[in-house]
C-alpha cells in the first residue's frame, strides 16, 4: 500500500515538472493577403487624464493588464528589486492608478509575468522561469484576490520554451507559447492544458521543420481554442500570420497562414460577432513596419485586412473589443507623436474603417502592450516608458511600468454629437423663420384691410 502511494506521488511530481509532449506535424492552408494600405496622414496627441510610472533604478516592464474589481491588475517583470535578476512583479491599482498592493514572484534564476487571467476568486499569472543554464520554462501561478500565492507550476518543455498568454476554459486553463525542442533549433507552437488544480491534462507542440510560435488565443463559441501567432511556412525568413483551431484535446481542426509580400507577425486576437480580429505588424521589403489588422470568419476565411501606419515603424501589440462593438488596437509608433517611440491607439470598425487614432508620449520612448476601455470615451494604456524627467536615461533600456488614462481628441463620438447639434440648430432656424413668416403675413393682411 505504501509502495503504491509512493508511486502515485512520483507520477504527480513528474506531471508537474516535466511535460510529455506530442509533436504534431502541420498541413497548412496558406491564404494570400492583398493588404489594404491605409497610411495615416495626421494623428493627434490624446488628452492625458492621468499618467503613473512605477519602477526603480533598473529596467521594469509591464506586459499586460486587466480590469480587476474597482481598479486594474498590472503584470510584468522588474530588474530593480533583486540585483541582476528578473523578478515577476504584479501591481493592484485603484481607478486612479494608485497602488493598492504589489507582489513579487521569483523562482530559480529569474521569473517574468507576461499575462494574467481574471478568476472568480483571484488571478492566474502566466509567464516564464529562467535558469542559470540558459534554459527557459513556462511559469504559472494562481493568486487569491489579495495577491497571495495559492499554487505555482513550472512547465518544463525543452531547452527553451516560453508562454505568452492563456485562457480560462470550462474545466481548467490552456496556455500558448513556443518550444524550441526541434532538432534544427526552429521553434514550434506550444499549447498546454492544466486542470483547475494545476495538474497537466495535455501538452502539444505543432510544427516541425518550420519556425513558428503562438502569442495569443481565445475560447471559441463552440468551446474550442483559436490560437494566433506566426509561422515561417516557406522557410525564407519571412513570417506569416498563423491561426490554429484546436479542439478540447488539442487536436487540430484547421490551421491557416495569412501572408503576402514581406513578413507578417500576429501578436493578439479577439472575438467578433461573426469571427475574429487579429493584429500584429507587416514589414515589406526595404520598408518600415505598419500595424496590420486582419478579420476572419469562424472558418478562418479572410473578410478584410488593413495596414495602418506612417512612413516609419509602427506596430500593433494588442486588440480588444470596445464597448460599442468596434475594436481598439494598441501598440507603438515612430511615425507620429512627440518623438522617438510613442504609444499608439486607434479604433477600427467592424468593417475595417479607422474611426480615429491618437498617440501619447513625450520625447522619450513609450510602448503599449494593453488597452482597456474605461467607458465614456476614455482608455487605459499599459506598457513601459523611459523614466520621466531623466533625459540622460532616454534610450538606455531603463524603463518603468507605465499606466496612462487618455481620451482621444478626435473621436467617433464627435460626429454624431455634431450632427445632432446641426439638426437642432437647423430646426431652431426653421421655426424662427416660420414664425417670422407668419408674423409678416399678418402684417400684410392687416394693411390690405385698412
Amino acid at each position: 500500500m505504501k509502495q503504491a502511494k509512493t508511486a502515485k506521488t512520483m507520477v504527480a511530481i513528474l506531471a508537474i515538472m516535466i511535460v510529455v509532449t506530442l509533436n504534431v506535424g502541420i498541413a497548412q492552408t496558406s491564404l494570400a493577403l492583398k493588404v489594404d494600405q491605409n497610411t495615416l496622414v495626421s494623428v493627434p496627441q490624446g488628452n492625458v487624464l492621468w499618467a503613473k510610472t512605477y519602477g526603480g533604478a533598473a529596467d521594469d516592464r509591464a506586459f499586460y493588464a486587466l480590469t480587476a474589481n474597482d481598479g486594474y491588475l498590472v503584470v510584468g517583470s522588474s530588474k530593480s528589486i533583486v540585483s541582476n535578476t528578473i523578478v515577476g512583479w504584479v501591481l493592484k491599482l485603484d481607478e486612479m492608478g494608485d497602488a493598492v498592493w504589489n507582489k513579487t514572484f521569483l523562482e530559480g534564476g529569474g521569473t517574468e509575468v507576461r499575462y494574467a487571467v481574471n478568476l472568480t476568486d483571484g488571478y492566474l499569472l502566466i509567464g516564464n522561469q529562467f535558469f542559470p543554464s540558459g534554459q527557459v520554462s513556462g511559469y504559472v501561478a494562481r493568486l487569491d484576490n489579495q495577491g497571495d500565492l495559492q499554487w505555482m507550476k513550472n512547465l518544463a518543455e525543452g531547452s527553451t520554451c516560453k508562454l505568452f498568454s492563456g485562457i480560462a476554459t470550462r474545466d481548467g486553463f490552456v496556455f500558448f507559447g513556443l518550444s524550441s525542442r526541434s532538432v534544427n533549433g526552429a521553434s514550434s507552437v506550444w499549447a498546454v492544458k492544466l486542470d483547475e488544480s494545476g495538474d497537466v491534462v495535455w501538452s502539444r507542440t505543432y510544427g516541425g521543420s518550420v519556425d513558428c510560435a503562438a502569442r495569443s488565443g481565445v475560447l471559441t463559441k463552440d468551446g474550442d481554442y483559436l490560437v494566433a501567432g506566426y509561422s515561417d511556412s516557406i522557410g525564407n525568413g519571412n513570417y506569416d500570420f498563423y491561426l490554429l483551431k484546436l479542439n478540447i484535446n488539442g487536436d487540430i481542426i484547421w490551421n491557416n497562414t495569412y501572408g503576402g509580400e514581406g513578413s507578417q507577425k500576429a501578436y493578439s486576437i479577439t472575438k467578433a460577432n461573426d469571427g475574429y480580429v487579429v493584429v500584429g505588424d507587416i514589414q515589406l521589403p526595404n520598408s518600415a513596419t505598419d500595424a496590420l489588422v486582419l478579420k476572419v470568419d469562424q472558418a478562418g476565411n479572410v473578410l478584410w485586412n488593413k495596414a495602418v501606419g506612417g512612413k516609419d515603424s509602427d506596430s500593433a501589440a494588442v486588440v480588444a473589443l470596445s464597448e460599442d462593438g468596434n475594436y481598439l488596437v494598441g501598440g507603438f509608433t515612430f511615425s507620429f507623436g512627440e518623438g522617438n517611440r510613442d504609444n499608439f491607439l486607434f479604433k477600427i470598425s467592424d468593417k475595417g474603417d479607422v474611426l480615429w487614432s491618437c498617440t501619447q508620449g513625450n520625447s522619450g520612448y513609450q510602448e503599449a502592450y494593453q488597452v482597456l476601455d474605461a467607458g465614456k470615451n476614455q482608455y487605459i494604456m499599459v506598457g513601459w516608458t523611459d523614466p520621466l524627467n531623466e533625459p540622460s536615461l532616454i534610450g538606455k533600456a531603463h524603463y518603468d511600468f507605465y499606466v496612462v488614462k487618455i481620451s482621444p481628441q478626435n473621436n467617433d463620438l464627435n460626429l454624431p454629437i455634431l450632427f445632432v447639434a446641426i439638426c437642432i440648430l437647423a430646426a431652431a432656424v426653421s421655426i424662427t423663420m416660420w414664425r417670422l413668416s407668419k408674423k409678416n403675413n399678418k402684417r400684410f393682411v392687416l394693411k390690405i384691410k385698412s
